[in-house]
Parts: C-alpha cells; structure tokens; sequence
C-alpha cells in the first residue's frame, strides 16, 4: 500500500470520502473513551475510598484490556482524564451559572454557590467526593485549579478591583477549603452555610482594598 500520497493529484469527492471516514474513527474513539470513563466513575464511586481496579473498569465499561489500553497508559492516566473531564463540566456549568447575572457581585456569588453544589447536590455529590479521596501523583495539579478560578476574574475586574487575580485566588481557596473540609467527613454544606460563603466572597467586590504596606 503506498502511503506516499500527492494529495494535489486527489480528487476533492476522494478527499471528502476519507474526511468523512477520519470523523467517523474520531467519533467512534470519543464514544469509545467516554463509556470507559463513565465506567470509571461508577466504579469509583461504588469502591471509594479504596482505588478502583482496570480489570473492574473493563469489566464495568464492558470493553476489553486491548480497548482499554489503546487509549490509556494504565490507572492513572484514566483517573487524570476522568478528573479533568469533571473540571471541564464544573467550568461549563459555571459559566452557565454566572451568565444569568449581570452584576459582578451576582456573578461571584453564582460561581461559588455553583461550585458547593458540585456537594449539595445528590446526582453529582457522590462521585464528585468519591473523586476527590484518591490520591494521584501530582493531583488535578494547578492548571485543573487555574480553569476554575479564571471565570473570577472578569467580575472582579469589572467591579474595579485592582487584583483581580489575587481576588480570585481568595476566592478560590475558601471555597476548595471548605469543599475539602466537608470531604473529609463525609459531609455536606447546609443552606446556612452556603448563603454565608456567597455573600463573604460576594463582599469582597466592595471592599476597599489594603493599599501596599498596610495591614
């Protein structure tokens, strides 16, 4: 077979009919990972505290070892994946959140009470926390952190603070820290304290700033 095509000498119906088959293996591939990921979590989520097992995800996907390695280097490869596509649907839901406010104080508030619902709610609870008890070398590392906390920024920079980022970071660990908290005893926040964290990360977008050598 000779792979050492001149493309120019194609005819565009040829080119469109292997275009057409590439978007089909991708979709394929896609759905392919997709079951073993949804696979993943519902095993972690039953096994949890404990690491799931691959035979148990195979098993559980109803795919094969050949299949499963095909896409991945082994568990934790798996389990980054799985724990990045949580981060991804947390920022789109977000987002989603924050854009039914216009006001930046709105915003802020709808992105924090959107992130404690990732506890709150009981479809997401579960292998959420589940997720958030293994331990994989690195972890979600900072740039899972920083695509949370970057949806922060423009509400704070509209609202005229000077740091918008040191804001968000703020922001960020108060609202992580008390999710790893609430983790770690197998809890969840009640109504109380959700208003109370919206509307103490809410103030900070009228708060006047500590200028530099003060406090």
């Amino acid at each position: 077979m000779n792979l050492d095509v001149d493309w120019g000498q194609v005819p565009d119906s040829v080119k469109a009919a292997v275009d057409r088959g590439l978007r089909r293996a991708q979709r394929d591939a896609l759905d392919e990972v997709e079951q073993i990921l949804d696979a993943a979590l519902r095993v972690v989520e039953r096994v949890a505290p404990a690491e799931p097992r691959v035979a148990d995800i195979v098993t559980e996907a109803g795919t094969s070892n050949q299949t499963f390695y095909r896409y991945f280097a082994g568990k934790n490869d798996l389990l980054h994946a799985l724990m990045e596509r949580g981060v991804l649907r947390a920022r789109s839901y977000l987002r989603h959140q924050m854009a039914k406010h216009a006001d930046p104080a709105g915003q802020i508030g709808a992105w924090v009470e959107g992130l404690l619902s990732q506890l709150v709610r009981p479809d997401i609870a579960r292998p959420s926390m589940a997720l958030s008890r293994l331990t994989l070398p690195g972890g979600i590392g900072q740039p899972g952190r920083a695509k949370l906390d970057d949806q922060l920024g423009e509400p704070f920079a509209a609202a005229g603070r000077p740091r918008p980022d040191l804001d968000a970071r703020a922001v960020q660990h108060t609202v992580i820290g008390a999710m790893t908290r609430h983790v770690g005893a197998g809890t969840i926040p009640d109504e109380t304290e959700v208003r109370h964290l919206v509307a103490f990360c809410g103030a900070g977008v009228t708060s006047r700033p500590v200028p530099a050598g003060e406090g």
